[in-house]
């Protein structure tokens, strides 16, 4: 812009503050007077008053055109988004807002949908709602100027628009008197039935509805979930119980400590503070904590079966059994590998939409095992042992009691083992499976499977192999957690 800004050149406001166009009046108030210099001039009392005669009315021309020229210019802002906002009609107030928010970056805990609009809570407290009628949020600065916008808000709908345009840079938006983007459409009506895609791109923590849906976590299970996630083996299934035994009764902080025993006093703390909950999410998000779970899960199904392959061989039992009261003998593995079908089939429910990927991957790979095991485990047993209990080879086959044969009765065709957990999935996600699915039903084929179950395996190979790579899934991306640790997992907003 033409005003004399080039004192200002250096200036930020508030953090992360990109190169920014100051108002001109902003400009202005900041520049120096030329009177100051009169004495470095070297001249005699009567040139200098005459020249400061003449110069006076210069600068008065200047000044005039200068003022003249503040009015017709307006402060402008490349956000993040690669929007560029147009702030002339902000008072000083609320532009100043506007620079740090469209400048600025923030961190989205999480966010989801109600029957009154949709929630955001950021990072250290800041709480945004979007509704019909209004936008509102938590902080101080809205609270003390509900009649416009807080930088929270500016940031949260410059991240949200970003999202529905398909070139952002190349579009000009003035704001508002009020702050809203006056030729964009209203983001709460972008946003109906799609927060959970949003969430997605932008790599937010998106909370369902757990009231309308029934499938969602409730707060204390998502605590549960975040404890568990920094076990390389421990399941939130498998945590301790004591620590959700006493977490209905509302609790003040210095209640929540439980003397000598720091997990249960963290534990409380996430389940009634919102700050050491929030901190917890942002430590650990839905996204990795899904990850894991399903990264465990076919851990655990692994040594399972290799405990079980180990067992037959030598008779050893395993030091340390994946279900504490269940060992490997042929009915307690059956038992404990058709429950971890039913947990990730759970699971896929509870945690969408994040971990498909890493449920789909533990699924086909658990059919695969068993598919691989359509034999007598104890045939060639150098123990010389024919019989575990007196059964025949069909009853400790895995494969004849999880899938079945042709001879198997009805009630084993219904069990389906793991396609209806398949069915769960959306079929993007299938469709990286596509190919080794279709192998699998090449071997059952052979291994002559009941008709029901090929039918059932062939009819979900169809729906992976048609989605095709751009069809919509999840479209999480799975952090690399390792051996179920999470360590250096960490996800930014753009």
């Amino acid at each position: 812009m033409s005003a004399p800004t080039r004192q200002f050149n250096r200036l930020s406001i508030g953090r992360n503050m990109s190169e920014t166009t100051l108002p001109a009046r902003v400009a202005r108030a900041g520049r120096p007077d030329p009177s100051d210099d009169d004495s470095d001039h070297g001249e005699d009392d009567s040139s200098s008053e005459e020249g400061s005669n003449g110069g006076d009315e210069a600068d008065k021309e200047d000044e005039s055109s200068d003022e003249e020229e503040s009015e017709s210019t307006s402060a402008s802002v490349l956000a993040a988004s690669g929007i560029a906002y147009d702030l002339s009609q902000l008072d000083s107030e609320l532009e100043a807002s506007a620079i740090v928010g469209l400048n600025g970056g923030f961190d989205v805990v999480n966010c989801g949908s109600t029957a009154a609009g949709y929630d955001f809570q950021l990072l250290d407290r800041p709480h945004v709602h979007i509704g019909p009628d209004s936008t509102t949020c938590s902080c101080y600065a809205f609270k003390n100027r509900p009649d416009g916008a807080c930088q929270h808000i500016f940031w949260l709908l410059d991240q949200l628009h970003g999202c529905y345009l398909s070139a952002p840079q190349s579009i000009e938006v003035a704001l508002t008197p009020d702050g809203r983007p006056d030729r964009l459409p209203r983001i709460e009506s972008l946003l109906k039935g799609d927060l959970g895609s949003v969430a997605t791109r932008l790599e937010w923590q998106y909370l369902r509805d757990e009231d309308s849906t029934g499938k969602g976590m409730t707060r204390t299970e998502k605590v549960r979930d975040i404890f568990s996630a920094f076990s390389s083996r421990t399941l939130p299934e498998d945590t301790r119980r004591d620590l959700t035994e006493t977490i209905e009764q509302a609790r003040t902080a210095e209640q929540c400590v439980v003397q000598g025993d720091f997990e249960a006093t963290m534990f409380r703390l996430a389940v009634h503070d919102d700050g050491v909950f929030n901190s917890l999410c942002k430590a650990m998000p839905a996204g990795a904590c899904a990850a894991i779970y399903f990264d465990k899960i076919q851990e655990q199904t692994r040594r399972l079966l290799n405990d079980f392959d180990r067992y037959c061989v030598t008779g050893e039992l395993p030091a340390e059994p994946v279900s504490p009261g269940l060992g490997v003998e042929v009915s307690d593995v059956v038992t404990q590998l058709q429950r971890a079908v039913s947990q990730i089939t759970t699971n896929i429910a509870a945690r969408a939409p994040h971990g498909s990927e890493g449920a789909a991957e533990a699924l086909v790979s658990l059919l695969e095992s068993v598919v691989a095991r359509n034999n007598d485990p104890l045939e060639g047993n150098p123990l010389g042992r024919e019989s575990f209990h007196g059964e025949d080879e069909d009853q400790r086959n895995l494969y004849h009691l999880l899938i079945g044969s042709v001879e198997t009765d009805s009630e084993t065709d219904a069990r389906h083992f793991v396609l209806h957990a398949l069915e769960a999935l959306p079929p993007a996600d299938l469709h990286q499976c596509a190919n080794r699915l279709r192998d699998i039903l090449r071997k059952i084929e052979v291994n002559r499977a009941p008709k029901p179950y090929l039918i059932h395996l062939g009819n979900i190979i169809r729906i992976a192999e048609s989605s095709g790579s751009g069809a919509t899934g999840s479209g999480q991306k799975r952090p690399a957690t390792g051996n179920g640790n999470s360590g250096g997992y960490s996800k930014r907003t753009r």
